[in-house]
């Protein structure tokens, strides 16, 4: 909505009006009652006692109830092979699949601190970590583990046979791999809801 040059069909605004200016419009009148607004990006939502525990690039924050209206953005890379192993080898969710890679070598695909927090989740489960940036900038890395590699190489394709085995470069190398984790650019409301365990039914 924010990108959109002008919304004609929004009641109250019988001229229209431009996304930026109705969000801003609409955080502005948030604030007058009383509401805090965050500017900050949401890595990760955790079930705690009596609520949920919010974690954001700069801090955390513990609340009773959660609202997700962060919408669902496409963040899946174009690589060849990454739909054919969808489920064979690529997740797109820590929490839900990071336990079928126990003492197992993965990569994370991204570049941002939603992969870093991805690859937090994954630690302590995996033996080894490629995180992939996928010829982005390399991300600042806040976890103090010897096990986690970074590789700024440009992907190529992701092959295997009955699943995922390995990451070709556009340099020719490979890179052996028994699992990837897509988390590229932010997280939506999807990728939040599966880590809290809701069911997700699609349309």
């Amino acid at each position: 909505m924010e990108k959109a040059k002008k919304i004609e069909n929004y009641y109250g605004f019988e001229n229209g009006i431009n996304g930026k200016e109705l969000y801003e419009t609409g955080i502005k009148q948030a604030e007058n009652i009383g509401v805090e607004v965050e500017k900050q990006e949401v890595t990760n939502i955790q079930m705690i006692e009596h609520g949920f525990e919010i974690k954001t690039e700069n801090g955390n924050f513990s609340t009773r109830s959660v609202i997700l209206a962060t919408g669902n953005k496409k963040n899946k890379p174009n690589i060849k092979g990454i739909e054919d192993f969808e489920g064979r080898g690529v997740s797109y969710c820590a929490v839900c699949d990071g336990f079928f890679y126990r003492n197992k070598s993965i990569s994370v695909i991204g570049n941002g601190n939603y992969a870093i927090s991805e690859t937090n989740e994954l630690i302590n489960i995996a033996n080894k970590i490629t995180i992939l940036t996928n010829g982005e900038k390399v991300p600042e890395f806040r976890a103090n583990n010897d096990n986690v590699i970074i590789d700024t190489k440009e992907i190529e394709a992701i092959n295997g046979d009955k699943k995922v085995e390995e990451v070709k470069f556009k340099d020719g190398t490979i890179l052996k791999t028994d699992g990837i984790f897509v988390a590229q650019g932010v997280a939506g409301s999807m990728e939040f809801a599966k880590k809290l365990g809701i069911m997700i039914r699609k349309r």
